[in-house]
């Protein structure tokens, strides 16, 4: 009798320290932080023939998010044409006190500007993404796709730790 309450012991205390542990690393993980969208941004869409490129990025944004706590948060908004990359990275960064930027976030002017931050936390940092989407230059060869449009991806994710 004495063996079969030790042979259990031993499989019922790793079983109950792993599930302990599990429990942990999950609750530990929070939930997406809440990003506000910018000032004059709108979830209504104009109709053009950026959808497949804007809906392509988002889901870029949450496939790269995604990890085994969740799916993350992934808006889309449209801004007004005149808005500029560091008008959008400051009103995301200014929300996200103390989170560490990464990488290199500076204007290059391409179509596509993108710029990460993560939560300083050492065990499974929450991260915000932000995918910035603007116009083909005038007379360029893509131009004619959505001229006068622009447009913001914001994606919040769980913690992970990858």
């Amino acid at each position: 009798m004495r063996v079969r309450l030790v042979i259990a012991g031993v499989i019922v205390v790793p079983a109950l320290a792993a599930a302990t542990v599990a429990g942990v690393r999950w609750s530990a993980a929070g939930e997406p932080v809440p990003v506000a969208a910018p000032t004059g941004a709108s979830t209504v869409l104009p109709e053009g023939a950026y959808e497949n490129v804007v809906d392509n990025r988002a889901l870029e944004v949450s496939v790269d998010l995604s990890n085994d706590r969740g799916r993350p948060n992934v808006d889309t908004y449209a801004m007004p044409s005149a808005t500029g990359w560091e008008q959008v990275r400051s009103a995301v960064s200014g929300q996200l006190d103390g989170w560490e930027q990464v990488g290199d976030c500076a204007d290059t002017g391409e179509r596509r500007m993108q710029c990460s931050w993560s939560e300083p936390t050492r065990w499974w940092p929450r991260l915000v993404r932000i995918v910035f989407l603007r116009p083909a230059p005038p007379g360029g060869d893509q131009s004619y796709e959505w001229p006068d449009n622009t447009f913001l991806v914001v994606g919040s994710a769980r913690g992970t730790d990858r």
